[in-house]
Order: C-alpha cells, then structure tokens, then sequence
C-alpha cells in the first residue's frame, strides 16, 4: 500500500513538474524585440480586408500590411503574415507568443489591458449601424433610432469588440437586442452581405464605414450605437522594446507623404 502511495506522489510531482514546464515555455515564447531582431522575422496577425491583408493573383496588399511591411523593412526583417478575423483569438495568440503585433485596429479598452500593450493611435472611431435603405420613394430606414433596435437581431463576427457594446445598448434601452456570431467572416463581409440583403443588419467602426458607403450606396451608416475609441495595434505587455521601437516608427510614418500615399488608396 505504501508502494501504490509513493508511486501516486511521484506521478503528481511528474505531472506538476510538466505544467510548470508548459507554462514556462509559453511565457518564454513571448518575444521582445533584441530575440525577434536575432531570429530575422516578425510575425504578424491582421484581418483578411482591404484595410488589413489581401491577396489578389501576385499581389498583397492592404493598408495595415503596407504600413507594417515598412516597419519590417526599416528593420531588416523578413514579415510572416497570419489572418484572423478574431479578436479574441489574435489578443489570444499575442499572449501566448504565436505573434509578435497585433496589426488590426483594435478598440483599446481596459479588457486586455493587463495582457497587451497598445501603440499610439491611430485614430478615434465610434461603431455605427449597418442596414438598407429601403428602396421604395420614401428612401426611409427601419431603425431610426436606437430604441427601434429592441428584439431586432444584429449579426457581428465571432467574438468580435462589438459584442459587449451591444449587451450594453440593450441594457440601456431596457429591451432584448438578439446577437448573432458568424465564424471566419470579416467586418467588410458582414456590410457586404447586409448590401446583398442577406442579413438585415451589423456593425461597423465608422471611419471603415465611410469607406464602404461609397461602394454600397444603398446602405445607411449614420446611427452611432457606440462613443468614440482609439483604434491601435497591440503587442506583448513584456515587449517594451518593440512598443517603443513601433511607436518611434509610427511617430515618423503617419503623416508622411508615403504614409498619405498608402492611405489613399483604401480610403
């Protein structure tokens, strides 16, 4: 019996030994900028859009790709893109060392504060509502204010910011407001499929939003449902080096005629 007790107690210690292993090399695997400058790459996740990572035949492009595909360059680095429409899992990655940077607008709030770090902004944007305009003479909207949104059904990407804001409209307008996720579809997809009439409505960050009203003219992006955050990319909260390193960049680069360059051609 002692025996079966000493064999139990070696296997627990072999056990915890093997957690306590696997989580260090989870942290270990957290990258600041000297071990991704020795290692020659940077490893990146974005959204598969216009304004995040697309390819076309042989071209890539995108607006946060050009911006940190620059960034890459000045430092010498080759850039590993991966794409992942969401949030939660890119925050996720970031904290377990699968990326190095965040390179999505992500709306900086308290929620992943002690996780990441933000860099500067790179603008302020609120989150607006996505439906038709009816087609008829009237050229009315279904939702004219946001009361009218109660037990109507707005559908957003998985796990998307968007989720919480609308929990939180619906308690402020003292009715249900129904949710509903759609896995491995972008921002851009879901406007696109409410132009198609295949969803009644979504939600949009609103400078994205002026963007696409020029493609969809039958769409209507004036409600605001949100107030207005900072948009920014994320890194590791122990990648000091590399925040500092980014925002040096991004200090420089926003703004310059090569930056104005770029973002013309998605906005």
């Amino acid at each position: 019996m002692k025996k079966v007790q000493i064999g139990i107690g070696l296997a627990m210690l072999v056990i915890l030994f093997g957690v306590i292993v696997f989580v260090h090399q989870k942290k270990t695997k957290v990258r600041d900028l000297p071990k991704i400058i020795e290692s020659g790459r940077l490893t990146v996740v974005t959204d598969s859009s216009s304004i995040g990572f697309s390819i076309k035949g042989d071209s890539v492009f995108g607006l946060q790709y050009e911006i940190i595909k620059a960034f890459a360059d000045t430092m010498g680095l080759e850039l590993v893109i991966s794409e992942q429409h969401d949030v939660k899992s890119c925050m996720n990655g970031l904290i377990n060392g699968d990326y190095d940077v965040v390179a999505s607008f992500v709306p900086v709030t308290t929620e992943w504060k002690s996780d990441a770090l933000f860099t500067k902004p790179f603008f302020t944007s609120r989150q607006v509502l996505v439906q038709q305009i009816n087609v008829d003479s009237t050229h009315q909207l279904k939702i004219k204010k946001l009361s009218d949104l109660a037990n109507e059904t707005i559908y957003i990407p998985e796990n998307s910011p968007f989720g919480m804001r609308i929990k939180h409209l619906s308690d402020e307008i003292a009715a249900p407001i129904n949710v509903l996720e759609m896995k491995d579809v972008s921002p851009e997809r879901m406007v696109h499929l409410v132009a198609l009439g295949k969803i009644k409505y979504t939600i949009c960050d609103e400078q994205f939003a002026q963007k696409l009203k020029l493609r969809y003219p039958n769409l209507d992006m004036s409600i605001a449902i949100g107030f207005e955050q900072h948009q920014a990319w994320a890194v590791p909260v122990k990648s000091v080096k590399l925040l500092n390193e980014l925002n040096d960049f991004l200090t420089d680069f926003v703004g310059s005629a090569t930056y104005w360059k770029i973002y013309r051609k998605y906005f």
